[in-house]
């Protein structure tokens, strides 16, 4: 069994809530919206820079440590603030599980800070930014210093949903003048008839080839289109077409077909 989530949560107020423990990390927008569930989702699965690390995802996903979460007294605007602590990801070896539950490699934690906000003058909209940054340890390769700053601005209403979010991931290996910068974006739009739902999403990430911690990334980026259908309250048929391509490799095609279901 592979725990994903477990934390106690102390909630006095709207302005201060903290949790302890395993979190889905605060950077954008989608970790946090859309957790393990198809059901949450529109499409068949995560966009190219929210995918899990076991499925060879770039962003630090999961961590372990304190989150603290809460509304900045802001009236209309409705600001709200994220402050997280934690072991941040292993990077002593590739084989290493990437999500550090007990023991942190280093001595460094890693920390993310963030705001958003929540008009109430325009029904679903959210924006904000955030700063993630953590120390890592290849075994064998310098010291990385590492930074990832996002930014999102979404719009999510019962029969329309707009999604975007772009962000970078900055790494600085000690004693080195080069910095490898990794670029990414996505874009999602989907409108709801009745029990349909057909959506469109663009996404794009591109590493260098001698990036220090993902080469295998390189660049990728394409298009997906698709259709949800939801013939219950409780179930939802997925069918995506995927088309994307990568620096240096063939073009490649998909289609898949997904079956979500609640109770």
């Amino acid at each position: 069994m592979d725990l994903e989530r477990y934390l106690l949560q102390f909630s006095p107020n709207d302005y201060f809530n903290v949790s302890a423990g395993r979190y889905h990390s605060a950077i954008g927008y989608y970790n946090t919206a859309y957790h393990h569930s198809t059901w949450l989702q529109t499409a068949t699965g995560r966009p190219f820079l929210f995918q899990f690390e076991d499925d060879d995802g770039i962003l630090p996903i999961h961590n372990v440590g304190v989150s603290a979460t809460g509304m900045i007294p802001s009236g209309r605007l409705g600001l709200h603030y994220i402050a997280e602590v934690g072991n941040g990801r292993a990077s002593s070896s590739p084989h290493a599980e990437p999500v550090q539950n007990t023991v942190d490699e280093n001595n460094g934690k890693s920390f993310n800070l963030g705001f958003y906000f929540r008009p109430t003058g325009v029904r679903g909209l959210q924006a904000g930014v955030s700063v993630y940054h953590d120390g890592l340890r290849p075994i064998a390769s310098p010291a990385i210093s590492e930074t990832i700053i996002a930014a999102h601005a979404v719009i999510v209403r019962p029969n329309f949903e707009w999604l975007n979010e772009a962000l970078v991931i900055r790494h600085a290996p000690d004693g080195s003048s080069r910095v490898f910068d990794t670029p990414g974006f996505y874009t999602q739009v989907s409108k709801r008839f009745g029990s349909y739902r057909p959506y469109f999403r663009y996404q794009y990430v591109n590493a260098a080839d001698a990036e220090p911690v993902f080469p295998q990334v390189r660049r990728q980026q394409g298009p997906s289109v698709g259709v949800r259908y939801d013939p219950s309250d409780s179930a939802a048929l997925k069918l995506q077409y995927d088309h994307t391509t990568l620096r240096g490799q063939p073009a490649t095609d998909g289609l898949s077909l997904q079956l979500g279901f609640t109770f």
